[in-house]
């Protein structure tokens, strides 16, 4: 999580929202002493594109949900059947650990909301949602995220952003560690009583521990004779990918966040325009636009991922009048390894690596959402987990 500024454009390196939920990130917020800082968002929603115009949809799961356009009767009833089961597992599952939910390991999301719910839930209401927030495909991943979590926001109306930024949080933990930045590990060995890791300037260090909470992706490389569970832990991790076109625009803009159904013609998966806020670090009028998982993947065929920004500029300009006249600066945000997805199958490996962890016979430690939840709140319960492991050591 952090906060970038280029050609005067500010955004978000990682995470834009903390959830209610995560509680050891709430602690975690309140031991740095920046709890002030969090600004609630109520009730955030967004419109939906799709081929019989737009409509309201709830990034937070409430009653209005009955309203979407376009369900049966019979979807709307099972919608209320399924938010009284979720409510009814919330002291099941937790939310910050995706292997809480196991039993939905080997089915996807698509197959779990067409089955539970409904098709036209799952195209109105997930999909647009799912593929705009995480760029996530329904069919792709697990039913894990869904069912450890929903639970936890069906009939909540309240998340959190930080104050001046996300990035405050890293800055009050770097505030009272020594932070070492710009370093490059080469490798990281385990000995008998020790571990070593190799610098990319020579450099070795040594520790009772290292902790790596880097991406999942760009672990083994580093590993120096894994275990057999390090291995088949590490040879699982997928991520996908994320590219956003920032476009900073002169004058103001009408505030508001659209998402898109699967089957709309359109590259961008979420639109969003903000107005310039001076005193919140943003002196001009945004718009923000994610590439939906098709667009992505033809831009990584066409190693095109410094010109994001060429794929939708042409919608962009039919949603704004003077959009060339206007347009003062251009930022092509790509992010190789944005979120770690937990595909069919992934959860079982992973519950069967977090408890050969546990054991504790092991001077490599490891912590993200890889290992936890695809959330920031995973990411951080992951590390205090580890702490304990190790200072109970």
């Amino acid at each position: 999580m952090g906060d970038r500024f280029e050609n005067g454009i500010a955004y978000n390196s990682g995470a834009r929202l903390i959830y209610p939920f995560s509680r050891d990130l709430h602690r975690i917020i309140e031991a740095v002493g920046i709890r002030s800082l969090l600004v609630p968002l109520k009730g955030l929603s967004a419109l939906c594109d799709s081929p019989d115009g737009p409509y309201s949809i709830e990034l937070m799961p409430s009653s209005k949900a009955l309203l979407t356009p376009g369900l049966s009767l019979v979807e709307r009833c099972r919608l209320i059947l399924a938010a009284v089961a979720l409510r009814a597992r919330k002291h099941r599952v937790d939310p910050d650990w995706a292997v809480s939910a196991l039993d939905w390991d080997h089915v996807t999301l698509a197959e779990c909301i067409r089955k539970g719910i409904g098709d036209g839930v799952l195209k109105r209401m997930i999909e647009p949602v799912f593929r705009g927030t995480r760029s996530f495909d329904a069919d792709a991943i697990s039913a894990l995220f869904y069912q450890s979590t929903m639970p936890h926001l069906v009939g909540e109306d309240t998340v959190f952003t930080l104050a001046g930024g996300m990035g405050q949080l890293c800055a009050a933990l770097a505030n009272r560690l020594p932070v070492e930045t710009g370093v490059a590990v080469t490798a990281v060995e385990q000995h008998a009583d020790q571990c070593a890791v190799t610098l990319a300037d020579g450099r070795e260090l040594f520790a009772d521990y290292v902790v790596i909470a880097t991406e999942g992706a760009r672990i083994a490389p580093l590993l120096v004779k894994p275990s057999r569970q390090e291995s088949e832990m590490l040879a699982a991790i997928r991520y996908n990918a994320l590219g956003v076109a920032h476009f900073a625009v002169s004058g103001s803009l009408e505030p508001g966040i659209e998402f898109a159904m699967r089957d709309s013609p359109t590259r961008i998966a979420t639109y969003q325009q903000l107005d310039a806020a001076p005193q919140q670090g943003r002196p001009n009028a945004q718009v923000y636009c994610q590439l939906t998982p098709e667009a992505i993947r033809e831009v990584q065929a066409q190693c095109a991922t410094d010109r994001l920004d060429e794929w939708v500029v042409d919608e962009v300009r039919a949603r704004i009048p003077d959009f060339d006249r206007r347009r003062l600066s251009t930022v092509n945000q790509w992010i190789p390894h944005k979120i770690p997805i937990f595909y069919p199958g992934y959860g079982s490996v992973l519950r069967r690596f977090l408890d050969w962890q546990d054991t504790g016979t092991s001077r490599i430690r490891y912590c993200g959402d890889w290992v936890s939840q695809a959330l920031l709140g995973g990411a951080c319960a992951s590390g205090v987990r580890v702490a304990g492991q190790i200072t109970g050591q």
